[in-house]
């Protein structure tokens, strides 16, 4: 059994790091943004070094914590989440090919900033599909599944809630709070999503089920992204 130490270093840490990068880009990005033709790559678009620096620290602290976090990657279960992440992406993304959401051409656009078919866009896309479709659900199901909904059960000892233990309080305060983080046209969509996912470890028992839904979901809504022109998907 996890401590309440470990707990927190292998699931809510990982989200802190997350989050942090998040914020800095958030408020140290608009400080040094600068649209000017004199500006470098990092002035007109500090994303672009945040993102590949976010997602190389979170992945090495989930590396460094790998083995305190004894996942079960039982091939039954995880297969389960593969129709489940593909349900909850399409329905998810629904607003966005039905025009309910406009393209109004922002978004993540390497090409923007480095040119078309150069080193360094492939590399911004190679990161930032490494960043939604592993980062990503490692970070976000460590912390909704791995804590939070236990410590909505338990908030002393959450580390004692056996993965997957049912609870309403658990189910709505993880579901709305997954909901919340994203932008409010997708609010449906996560509301949906993160039920999904609630039901999946509840079924299963496990986490690992989840952050492969996650994966699956995220991989396709980048492909989207890409190949359909709908870089404010993500």
């Amino acid at each position: 059994m996890l401590t309440d130490y470990r707990l927190y270093r292998t699931c809510v840490y990982p989200l802190a790091i997350f989050m942090g990068f998040s914020l800095l880009l958030g408020f140290g990005g608009e400080a040094i943004k600068w649209d000017h033709p004199d500006a470098t790559w990092i002035q007109r678009a500090p994303e672009m070094l945040v993102y590949p620096l976010q997602t190389l620290v979170c992945g090495w602290w989930l590396w460094h914590v790998r083995r305190e976090l004894s996942l079960d990657w039982a091939l039954k279960p995880c297969l389960l989440a593969i129709p489940f992440g593909l349900v909850g992406i399409a329905l998810w993304m629904v607003p966005y090919f039905a025009g309910w959401i406009p393209n109004e051409g922002n978004g993540f656009m390497p090409e923007k900033v480095f040119g078309h078919d150069t080193a360094l866009t492939l590399a911004q896309y190679t990161m930032r599909f490494a960043r939604a479709a592993i980062i990503v659900p490692f970070v976000e199901e460590l912390f909704w599944r791995g804590f939070l909904m236990r410590w909505c059960i338990n908030r002393d000892f959450p580390q004692t809630v056996a993965i997957g233990t049912h609870s309403w309080v658990a189910y709505g305060v993880t579901t709305l709070a997954f909901m919340l983080i994203h932008a409010p046209a997708d609010w449906p969509g996560a509301f949906i999503y993160g039920s999904l996912t609630y039901f999946l470890v509840i079924k299963t028992k496990r986490i690992t089920p989840a952050i492969v839904m996650h994966a699956v979901a995220n991989g396709v809504m980048g492909i989207c992204a890409v190949s359909c022109n709908l870089p404010h998907l993500w």
